[in-house]
């Protein structure tokens, strides 16, 4: 399902802080080596990586720490992230999958969060079976009465049956509804990220100011993960290898780090000295990044209403447990599979719905940062060498200068101008002018 296979080797061991020298974006091997193979591991790949250790920088010992229940929380919904490839997508189409999925049933994670409801309806059921077998056995005293047939729990049963599938399918439809919300988000994030360095490598002069905005598109998907997955990474150690030390002590000292992060990226816009236009295109991204950062949050901190959702939860509760007593009479003995049959059903729905409703702990957040981190890095380091093959397959010279009225072409992808006609001449060697209208 688009992880890591179980052949797969991601050595991500790192020297100990005192003797860890800061490497940039580009000079650090270690970096891109990072990057790339987080890139391959978004992509679902199983190629193996190894990085292996010198005797001077042995990794250290790491202490065994007990898993505290936050941590099992995290396991059990990094169950449901998923990232699928072609692969994956034949085997989800497989005319085999409803004996697979009924073979796989003791695996999901869906099945083992409703265990306990199960257990008391179970539970409650087999009461009513043995309780009406000693009743018609004559096994009781005269004065414990019948329950079956019980017309008040019938009643109740099929006047209410209506109500409680439409809350069940208002409840998950919305919170399907915030699931794909923020899905939505992060592939936006994804393709603005790509946008905004797109913009920096074509439209900057100078070299430093691309680097530093790729480090910190870079960051801020990093500080977005963190953001909204708190438990799980631990970013000053994410961001060692990509940030330098004063803007890294910088970050970490944030009030509000995804905010801090767009700061600087404006910041680096604006010493960037654009021309408005070109300056008003790149800020239109960032406004996108503060738009995806308030979403998040308020699909975080909003939930359902909270009385909808308890009302539901003590619906079903209550519509369950008189169910065994309104089925006795009809199926006896089978009561009990019955019943755990419907209520297993009914509680896998409540429960998907309550699954994702909080969608970012179940999104592949990791896989998506680790495709803006390999998009970037590449965007930036190909620049150049894509810049040459294109002007060497246009017939133009590496030293093209284009003159417009408030800028020149510097040989490096940028261009300072207005929008408009622009004249680009070719090296002294040619002699010839060509005209380009934009």
């Amino acid at each position: 399902n688009g992880r890591v296979s179980s052949t797969s080797r991601i050595d991500l061991t790192f020297p100990p802080a005192s003797r860890r020298p800061h490497m940039g974006l580009l000079s650090s091997p270690v970096a891109k080596w990072r990057l790339a193979a987080d890139g391959d591991r978004a992509e679902g790949g199983s190629r193996e990586w190894a990085e292996t250790s010198s005797s001077d920088d042995e990794s250290p010992d790491f202490k065994k720490i007990e898993k505290t229940e936050t941590q099992i929380a995290i396991e059990e919904r990094m169950h449901f992230r998923t990232v699928y490839d072609q692969a994956a997508w034949r085997r989800h189409r497989s005319p085999f999958r409803l004996y697979q999925r009924l073979w796989q049933m003791n695996r999901s994670k869906v099945i083992q969060n409703i265990g306990p409801s199960l257990a008391w309806i179970a539970f409650l059921s087999s009461m009513v079976v043995i309780y009406m077998h000693l009743h018609d056995q004559h096994s009781l005293p005269g004065w414990c009465p019948s329950i079956s047939p019980n017309a008040a729990c019938a009643s109740f049963i099929s006047n209410t049956s209506v109500a409680l599938s439409l809350l069940l399918v208002f409840r998950t439809n919305t919170s399907y509804s915030r699931w794909l919300e923020a899905r939505k988000m992060w592939g936006s994030l994804l393709n603005r990220s790509r946008d905004i360095m797109r913009q920096g490598c074509t439209m900057f002069s100078e070299t430093a100011h691309k680097e530093a905005l790729a480090r910190w598109v870079i960051t801020f998907a990093w500080c977005m993960r963190v953001h909204l997955q708190p438990d799980e990474i631990d970013l000053e150690r994410e961001l060692m290898l990509i940030l330098k030390p004063a803007e890294l002590t910088m970050l970490m000292a944030a009030n509000h780090r995804p905010v801090m992060a767009i700061q600087v990226l404006a910041q680096i816009v604006s010493l960037s000295r654009l021309d408005a236009n070109l300056e008003t295109q790149i800020s239109a991204n960032l406004t996108h990044h503060h738009d995806i950062l308030g979403g998040c949050e308020r699909l975080l901190r909003a939930p359902i209403p909270l009385s909808y959702t308890r009302h539901t939860a003590r619906f079903l509760f209550v519509w369950l447990s008189l169910l065994p007593f309104a089925l006795y009479s009809s199926v006896q003995e089978w009561t009990v599979p019955v019943t755990v049959g419907i209520a297993a059903v009914l509680c896998a729905i409540e429960e998907i719905g309550v699954t994702i409703e909080e969608p970012f702990t179940i999104l592949p957040l990791e896989s998506i940062v680790s495709r803006i981190s390999a998009d970037v890095t590449h965007t930036l380091s190909d620049h150049d060498a894509t810049q040459a093959v294109i002007m060497e397959a246009m017939g133009l010279s590496s030293q093209v200068k284009l003159s417009t009225g408030n800028g020149d072409w510097n040989g490096r992808g940028m261009l300072n101008a207005q929008p408009g006609q622009i004249s680009a001449h070719t090296g002294a060697e040619t002699g010839q002018q060509a005209t380009l209208v934009q």
